[in-house]
């Protein structure tokens, strides 16, 4: 037995001996292996292994001075942000700018009468835990209406004419016209009609307003130099939020970046400019949104060489629309196949319409009777005369300024004698309101509701007029199914690209900044800040916030909110 044990020991002795540099090997690797996880978590991600990380119950935003919480006579862009986490309206709008149902179970119209007729859903309550009924809509009518031009929705509820109740959940709501009735007039928000005597009483109620809304989020407190603290729902009819809600006042909404650095601030919109430099600098965190900011050509409708469709379409072939993205606009922007938005009303963008074909465009030049009479890379008509265009853009916007240098290459390459006039802003106008030039580079902040008919009803300052594209606009403010809208929009896109009045450039991007921990999961959209935030989140170390009180304070706050 002693010598089996013997040879035991003795047979792992000479395996150890046979084998221990590659043992060593082993352990060598596990180790560096090891150390580099540390390294890792330390250095890339940040994670320092000897503190604590902790997911926030609380999201913190920032808002500018905020006039009033009433929110159908409030100015302030953060009221109106804020004020979808607390109300509902009718109607809402999806990540393509389709109108979708909020408060309403189904609904049926009847366009040529401008009528709808809803079924509201029954599953609403008011934070008050009374109940939502088709009352409250007859209501907040009657309010916007009594304020009137003070009301940012105004323009909406001044188009109703008549409200008939038919039951608890059923309404019947007629427009003043037909023709110019949308379901986007009915996304304003829904107040109680107990909260107020009348329509009027919550019309003049700026002082002293508490929110009573339908929403995710409900009213806790707030201080007018401090903060607004809202807290979920527990009776929302869809996802319950979890967190809390902190709103920082702040003199200046630029400061944001500031708070963010001290965690002050969980996320900001920042529709700047600056903001990835800022995001890169600081080490922030950052999701890409787009924007309502489209960048477009205008063709002028009296241009000698554009008045033919064929020729927009050939500068269109013409240009490198990708490399004027990535290097006139940085990168920060979508294509879009029209001026409307990307994929608008959820008939999807290709992309494709009017890509950069240099040899399409040589061909139709050639099909137009444009030469290179005296090999000068000018190209001339039958009369000899040269092919010039005249851009216009505003010296004073360096992306445009940029594009518009690239473009100019462009067309250049295609044999165009290209006149670049980079104007100051006063001169930009007045050569706009002359019509001196061919090609305008421009830009338009577009509403959520999209009514574009401005641009084809000849009243935008361009005075471009289209009958044809005015009708097919005409037919998106009527009363109509979300099916009926796609299919009015895809004939007005067909035209739209086959006439090409318009050259859409790209949508230009804005950012959900965070601080360092912040994810979310769904990002905002530009007409409604704090969308899809109850999918937001933010991990803070806890050595650091233990440190500056923060910690002992929040829980000070909201115990003494509590009780």
């Amino acid at each position: 037995m002693k010598d089996k044990i013997s040879n035991f020991f003795s047979n792992i002795a000479v395996f150890l001996k046979q084998t221990w540099i590659i043992i060593l090997a082993v352990l060598i690797v596990v180790a560096a292996g090891i150390s580099s996880v540390e390294i890792y978590k330390e250095e890339v991600l940040k994670i320092d292994p000897d503190v604590e990380y902790k997911e926030s119950k609380t999201l913190m935003f920032s808002s500018e001075a905020l006039d009033t919480l009433n929110p159908i006579l409030s100015k302030s862009e953060d009221v109106y942000h804020l004020s979808k986490l607390i109300y509902n309206s009718l109607f809402d709008y999806d990540e393509n700018l389709g109108v979708v149902p909020e408060l309403v179970d189904t609904y049926s119209v009847e366009t040529n009468r401008g009528k709808i007729t809803l079924k509201l859903r029954e599953d609403v309550k008011w934070h008050d835990g009374s109940r939502f009924t088709a009352r409250d809509i007859q209501y907040t009518v009657n309010a916007i209406n009594a304020a009137g031009s003070k009301s940012i929705y105004y323009d909406k509820a001044s188009k109703i004419t008549y409200i008939g109740i038919r039951g608890e959940y059923e309404a019947e709501i007629y427009f003043k016209n037909a023709y110019n009735a949308s379901l986007d007039d009915l996304t304003f928000p829904i107040l109680p009609a107990s909260q107020y005597a009348s329509g009027g009483a919550l019309a003049s109620a700026d002082k002293n307003f508490r929110p009573v809304g339908t929403g995710q989020y409900q009213y806790q407190s707030y201080n007018y130099l401090k903060q607004l603290r809202l807290k979920p729902n527990p009776d929302y009819f869809g996802p319950i939020a979890e967190k809390k809600i902190k709103v920082m006042i702040l003199p200046d909404r630029e400061l944001s970046s500031n708070m963010l650095e001290i965690n002050s601030v969980t996320c900001y919109v920042d529709t700047s400019t600056e903001r990835k430099s800022i995001v890169t600098d600081k080490e922030f965190t950052m999701y890409d949104m787009v924007s309502n900011e489209v960048e477009f050509l205008v063709f002028h409708p009296q241009s000698a060489i554009l008045k033919e469709k064929q020729m927009r379409q050939t500068v269109a072939y013409a240009i490198n629309e990708q490399n004027v993205l990535e290097n006139g606009y940085m990168n920060d922007g979508v294509l879009s196949d029209t001026i409307y938005y990307p994929n608008f009303l959820g008939v999807m963008d290709e992309n494709t319409y009017f890509s950069y074909d240099p040899e399409k465009a040589a061909t139709m030049l050639k099909d137009a009777g444009y030469k290179d009479v005296d090999q000068d890379g000018i190209l001339e008509n039958q009369a000899g005369k040269e092919i010039r265009l005249t851009i216009i853009v505003n010296k004073n916007n360096g992306t445009r300024l940029a594009a518009a240098r690239l473009i100019k290459k462009d067309l250049e390459r295609a044999g165009f004698l290209v006149d670049l006039q980079e104007l100051t802003w006063k001169a930009y106008k007045a050569a706009i309101s002359a019509g001196k030039y061919d090609i305008l580079l421009t830009g338009y902040s577009v509403k959520e509701d999209y009514d574009l008919r401005r641009m084809f009803n000849g009243k935008s300052e361009w005075k471009y007029y289209n009958y044809q594209l005015l009708a097919k606009a005409n037919e998106l403010e009527k009363i109509y199914t979300m099916e009926e809208y796609q299919k009015a929009y895809k004939e007005l896109k067909k035209l739209l690209i086959e006439e090409l009045p318009y050259y859409s450039l790209c949508y230009k991007k804005i950012g959900l900044v965070g601080v360092s921990g912040f994810t979310a999961s769904k990002a905002p959209m530009f007409n409604d800040h704090y969308k899809n935030c109850e999918t937001w989140a933010w991990t803070y170390a806890v050595e650091a916030r233990e440190a500056n009180g923060e910690e002992d304070s929040e829980k000070n706050e909201e115990k003494s909110e509590d009780s």
